[in-house]
C-alpha cells in the first residue's frame, strides 16, 4: 500500500529520514518509505520551500548526514537559497561533498571569485572523481569564464600550501602542484577544442586513465542508451 507523506510537515519528514538512516545501519530500513520521503523532500526543496532543513544536513557534524545532504543537493539543483551552504562544501573532508559543490555550480550557473577559488582547489583535488568533475565544469563553461579561471589557476591558486621546515621541499611541491594544474588546463583546452578523447589521452600520459575513461563515459552515454534500447526491444 502506498504511503502518502505529502501532507506531513518537513520537520516530521526529516525525523523519519534520520530514523530510516539508523535503520539502514541495522538492516531494517523500509526501501519504499525511503523513496517516498526523498521524493517529497526533493520536490519541496526544488520549489525553494523549507530549505533550512537541507542546509542543516549540509552543515551537520555527522558525515552520514552531510553525505545525504550532498545527494539531495545533486537532485535539487541550483536553487538560490542553497548557494552559501553549497559553497562551504568545497573544503569538506568527504570527497562526495566536494563533488556536490561542483555539481551545484554546474546546475546553478553561478560564478564569482569565491567559486573560482573553490574550483581551482577541486582541479587539484587528490580525489580523481573531484578532479575530473571540476574539469568537466571547465569544459562546459563559457569561454570568458574559462579564460578567467585559467589565469587564476596558472597563478598558483588552488594548491595546498606545504609547510615543511625546508623551503626547498615547499618549492618542490609547489612546482609539482602547478604542473598538475597546468596539465589539467591543457587537457581541458584540448577537449574544449573538440579534440578526440583517445588522441588527447595519448598527449598526456602523466594523467591517470581514470580521468579520460570518465570523459569517454560521458561522451558515449547516448550511444550506450540507444544500444540498450535495441537490446531490450529484441527480447
Amino acid at each position: 500500500m502506498e504511503r502518502d507523506v505529502s501532507n506531513e510537515p518537513t520537520a516530521i519528514l526529516m525525523q523519519k529520514v534520520k530514523h530510516e538512516m539508523q535503520e539502514v545501519n541495522n538492516g531494517n530500513d523500509d526501501a519504499e518509505l525511503n523513496y517516498r520521503l526523498g521524493e517529497e523532500l526533493i520536490e519541496r526543496w526544488r520549489r525553494g520551500s523549507d530549505l533550512e532543513f537541507l542546509v542543516d544536513l549540509l552543515r551537520s557534524e555527522k558525515s552520514s548526514e552531510r553525505l545525504l545532504g550532498a545527494y539531495y543537493l545533486g537532485e535539487v539543483g541550483g536553487v538560490d537559497g542553497l548557494k552559501v551552504s553549497a559553497m562551504e562544501l568545497v573544503d569538506d573532508p568527504l570527497s562526495n561533498c566536494r563533488r556536490a559543490f561542483i555539481d551545484y555550480v554546474i546546475s546553478s550557473g553561478c560564478y564569482d571569485d569565491t567559486i573560482a577559488d573553490g574550483m581551482a582547489k577541486c582541479l587539484l583535488d587528490l580525489n580523481l572523481y573531484v578532479r575530473v568533475t571540476a574539469m568537466r565544469w571547465a569544459i562546459l563553461t563559457s569561454a570568458e569564464i574559462f579564460e578567467q579561471f585559467s589565469r587564476l589557476v596558472e597563478s598558483g591558486a588552488g594548491g595546498l600550501e606545504p609547510k615543511f621546515r625546508n623551503p626547498l621541499s615547499n618549492d618542490f611541491l609547489n612546482e609539482s602542484s602547478l604542473r598538475r594544474a597546468t596539465r589539467g588546463l591543457d587537457i581541458i583546452r584540448s577537449l574544449r577544442a573538440a579534440g578526440k578523447i583517445q588522441e588527447v589521452r595519448k598527449d598526456f600520459p602523466e594523467e591517470d586513465s581514470f580521468v579520460f575513461d570518465n570523459f569517454l563515459f560521458w561522451e558515449t552515454h547516448r550511444e550506450r542508451t540507444a544500444e540498450w534500447q535495441k537490446l531490450k526491444s529484441r527480447r
